[in-house]
């Protein structure tokens, strides 16, 4: 009922509103066309226009005629309520008049501000109601930071009236500048308004309107939070309790992003409120000042994007940065942390936003920083090569710089009145030497050494008289070695290594200081690529903390997550699939949108996908997508990853035109939000090129792609860093597609041989990614008609995937497919025939008979078919395929032509003319009719294969 009372009453302030704007003889109508036919609506907008009217002619609401009152009071003391004498009008908002009054009683007077409702407001139930929660509210709040509340009642006409305490004093904002104020002076001043609102919380009242025009600064410093109007009861779990009195009652500038959304309300707001009023206090300017319209206003406040309290103050007049000098990092992180767009990144109260102010005047770690999980440099190593000497003393550094920081943890532990001030600075030192070490160009040092190296070993040999075609041998030798090993495994072992064991010995008394360190050094091994170290560095970096911390640990979570990252990017699926459902539940329990709980979930998410449980995973996804999306900025880079797997996980249930339409959209946001060579751009930029690939046969876009991709990570990682190989393999895969030459085909045979070889020492010969290398080696080889060497590495394959990821894996049943289609090729047709329908029907069964790899097989059925002589069963099982394919692909899809090429032989050879007519009419002709110089590769095939059926 309330809230019909409130929407009611909007409406009829619109459209009384619109009348006031129009002439008197045009009211009527104007009216009637607004309410269409509610009387009652129309009824409350003529009392509203009446209201108006009055308020026009009314000077004072209090009084009983309309006779302009004596402003010097003698005609309003005999009607005022009690025996105030009227002074002059204080102002005047959306529902109230305030007046300076003077309370004369028995021999003593003294000066309130006196307020009534304005005469507009005076019918309205709506806002009675307000003006009573108001006296309601002030009652409970017994405050030196609150204007008190004197008196209060009720006219003999039935007005009410609220007397006050007068607040003679200036803005906050205005007696700031007046003063002169220094930053912490204006921090200290602020913290007197938090007590005032903490109080206020403590009572169950929030106030909902802190804004400067509502704090007033005394002559002798005292700052009074005054008017709330439009303050409200919190219930007993936290939330504003809803009337119908709260609609709308803001202002903007101050808002939080939830009173804006009109979402339930916590002291969370008056948080951010508090946020507000800081900034402005500190930097000269509110957030978003440059803003002027309601519109783009209320826009960038629900988005959340704050420029931080420094940097505005950098873009101020020059006089104004001059009266504030500098605003330290502290202060902005605490200032930034009141205003996050979600309410649970916030303080959890006044309390804690004063806790952490009071910190950084007492030169205390604030929390608001430690909680970005150590301060960060953003400092970063220069990338181009480094002469031996410089990569000498820069390996020297690290070293000495990472030792140089556990020992000064270590003495910590002996200077207690220190601990936490230090541990904050250590934090910020280990932080670095973990960007520091992330940062090292592996290839430039890599090859700094081995010219060096090459350098000597070859003068050595000319100092010895060596022969000339020696000579060049030797050249030749050292050009072979991958110049990123030597780094990769110098930085492992001689700096990485030796700061582990260094932790063993210094730090058996302080296991979990040394589980952090231990868990930024896994983090390293992570980023060169060292999977196995990492995960077991993490394992003893959860069995520590599993030991000394709760379970729900935030610390201990995020252990959990690295683990399940090393293990899964080893390729160790199970392994990675335990680490992460141990985090899961207290990851679970973490506020909503947390980047730690996003790490969790989709990381959990994406093991099921490399597992095979390929819808699971996409269900996961989508319901975390659906979760995330309207909490975070479209470019977070937890939501962001999120997409990109969600897109793999399309990609591999056959949804290419989702996926794609997807990718089309990511690979853009991603080099315009982090940059072209960005980790993360590239690994999105590497999924289009294998969506391309496998599922559009667009083998020249893929190849660029890879090839663009493969060039970044080898020189930033090094040639052989895991994610190298992966580019490089993907390029490699292209290019088998489109080797046609002998000549062609054996420099990509080395190439991948090189590939092979390279995943084989660095993931082992198990590994998804090397088997995964290998079967584009088994397709270049039988291109090579070289069927018994392609047939026997598919079998190692085969046993491979069944051994790592199960028989029912869908890698698995492509390797056996595979197979199948080499036996096919060898004229083993019985053994091909088993292993083909071994596939088609657990494929049907996972997923289902219009999946794409369901449909391929289906050809391959028919081919083998065909070659064993079965002309029916193969005209069967190639109908089937292009029936799928002309369905789900379109006809003419390269897939969809080449089922209809295929089947189109095998109607001749039954002799049914009439059929094969029709499937040339509807596939092959047209294809054929395209100019070949406008199709690709894999279509330029494609109709090669249909003039080569109808030329039969």
């Amino acid at each position: 009922m309330a809230g019909q009372l409130t929407d009611r009453y909007v409406e009829a302030k619109r459209i009384a509103m619109a009348a006031m704007d129009v002439d008197v003889s045009a009211r009527a109508a104007l009216i009637e066309e607004h309410v269409g036919g509610d009387a009652e609506l129309e009824r409350e907008v003529r009392w509203m226009l009446e209201a108006i009217e009055r308020t026009h002619t009314a000077t004072l609401p209090f009084s009983p005629s309309h006779v302009l009152p004596d402003l010097s009071g003698q005609q309003a003391q005999a009607t005022a309520p009690r025996n105030y004498r009227i002074l002059r009008l204080l102002g005047e908002g959306g529902m109230g008049m305030v007046y300076l009054a003077e309370r004369c009683n028995e021999g003593f007077s003294q000066q309130v501000a006196l307020k009534f409702l304005s005469a507009s407001a005076q019918g309205s139930p709506i806002l009675h109601e307000r003006f009573s929660q108001e006296r309601r509210l002030l009652a409970r709040l017994e405050h030196p930071g609150i204007a008190r509340l004197l008196d209060g009642g009720v006219m003999d006409d039935g007005q009410p009236f609220l007397a006050m305490e007068y607040v003679e004093g200036r803005r906050i904002d205005e007696w700031c500048e007046a003063h002169a104020l220094s930053l912490n002076e204006r921090i200290v001043l602020f913290l007197k308004v938090c007590d005032a609102v903490e109080f206020a919380h403590r009572n169950l009242v929030i106030h909902r309107d802190i804004k400067p025009a509502n704090i007033l600064v005394t002559a002798d410093g005292m700052p009074k939070l005054l008017d709330f109007g439009i303050a409200r009861l919190i219930e007993e779990g936290g939330q504003v309790l809803a009337t119908a009195t709260a609609a709308h009652a803001l202002t903007l500038a101050y808002a939080s992003p939830e009173q804006i959304e009109q979402q339930p309300l916590t002291t969370g707001a008056d948080v951010y409120s508090l946020g507000v009023v800081l900034y402005q206090l500190i930097a000269g300017r509110r957030p978003y000042q440059h803003l002027i319209t309601p519109h783009l206003l209320s826009n960038a406040i629900v988005g959340g994007q704050v420029e931080a309290p420094s940097r505005s103050l950098r873009a101020a007049p020059a006089g104004l940065r001059r009266s504030r000098r500098s605003i330290p990092a502290d202060v902005d992180a605490i200032v930034l942390k009141a205003l996050r767009r979600q309410v649970s990144q916030r303080y959890a109260s006044v309390a804690e936003f004063a806790q952490d102010l009071r910190h950084y005047l007492a030169q205390r770690p604030v929390k608001a920083r430690r909680g970005r999980q150590w301060y960060r440099f953003r400092r970063y190593v220069q990338r181009n090569r480094w002469p031996l000497a410089a990569a000498t003393m820069v390996l020297a550094a690290v070293f000495a710089g990472l030792a140089a920081s556990l020992l000064a943890l270590a003495q910590t532990r002996a200077a207690q009145r220190l601990a936490e001030q230090r541990q904050h600075d250590l934090e910020r030192m280990v932080d670095f030497q973990q960007s520091t070490l992330q940062s090292v160009d592996i290839d430039a040092m890599g090859h700094a050494l081995t010219d060096d190296e090459r350098t000597l070993v070859l003068a050595r040999f000319d100092a010895l008289g060596g022969k000339p075609a020696e000579r060049r041998q030797l050249e030749q030798a050292f050009a072979g070695i991958a110049a990123s090993g030597p780094a990769r495994d110098a930085l492992d072992t001689y700096v990485v290594s030796h700061a582990l064991a260094r932790l063993d010995r210094d730090f058996a008394d302080a296991p979990l200081l040394a589980a952090d360190i231990r868990q930024s050094l896994a983090r390293v091994l992570l980023t060169i690529g060292s999977y196995a170290h990492a995960a077991v560095e993490l394992r003893n970096v959860v069995a520590v903390r599993a030991q000394h911390l709760r379970n729900d640990d935030r610390m201990l979570v995020s252990a959990r997550v690295d683990l399940g990252e090393a293990l899964y990017r080893g390729g160790r699926l199970d392994q990675a699939a335990e680490a992460y459902e141990s985090a899961l539940p207290a990851a679970a329990a973490l506020p909503p949108a947390d980047p730690l709980q996003v790490a969790a979930l989709s990381g959990r998410a994406r093991v099921l996908a490399a597992q095979g449980h390929l819808s699971q995973a996409l269900n996961r996804q989508e319901a975390l997508y659906a979760g995330l999306a309207p909490r975070l900025p479209a470019t977070d880079e937890g939501l962001l990853r999120l997409r990109r797997d969600r897109v793999e996980t399309l990609t591999q249930l056959g949804e290419r035109d989702r996926a794609r339409v997807e990718l089309e959209y990511l690979v853009p946001l991603y080099r315009q939000v982090f940059g072209v060579e960005h980790p993360e751009t590239l690994a999105t930029t590497l999924t289009l090129a294998r969506l391309l690939y496998s599922q559009d046969n667009e083998y020249e876009r893929s190849l660029a792609l890879a090839q663009s991709v493969a060039a970044i990570r080898e020189r930033r990682l090094g040639a052989d860093h895991p994610l190298t190989l992966q580019a490089r393999a993907l390029a490699a895969s292209n290019e088998v597609r489109l080797a046609l030459d002998p000549a062609t085909m054996e420099q990509v045979h080395a190439r991948l041989e090189t590939i092979i070889q390279g995943y084989r020492r660095v993931l082992g010969p198990g590994n998804p990614q090397t088997l995964e290398a290998m079967t584009d080696m088994v397709r270049l080889l039988s291109k090579q008609d070289r069927y018994p060497e392609a047939i026997a590495m598919e079998r190692q394959i085969l046993a491979g995937r069944n051994r790592t990821l199960g028989p029912d894996h869908v890698s698995t049943l492509y390797a056996r497919g595979s197979l199948a289609s080499l036996l096919c090729e060898n004229g083993q047709y019985a053994e091909a025939g088993r292993q083909g329908q071994q596939v088609l029907d657990a494929l049907r069964r996972q997923l289902g008979d219009d999946h794409p790899m369901t449909l391929a097989t289906y050809d391959l059925v028919g081919r083998i078919e065909a070659g064993a002589g079965d002309w029916a069963l193969a005209r069967d099982a190639h109908g089937r395929a292009l029936e799928g394919r002309a369905r789900t692909l379109g006809n003419t899809d390269a897939h969809t032509i080449e089922s209809a090429s295929r089947l189109y032989v095998v109607l001749r050879k039954l002799h049914d003319v009439a059929a094969a007519q029709r499937v040339a009419m509807t596939y092959l002709q047209p294809v054929i009719a395209m100019n070949p110089d406008d199709l690709n590769a894999g279509m330029r095939s494609v109709r090669d294969e249909a003039l080569e059926a109808i030329s039969r």
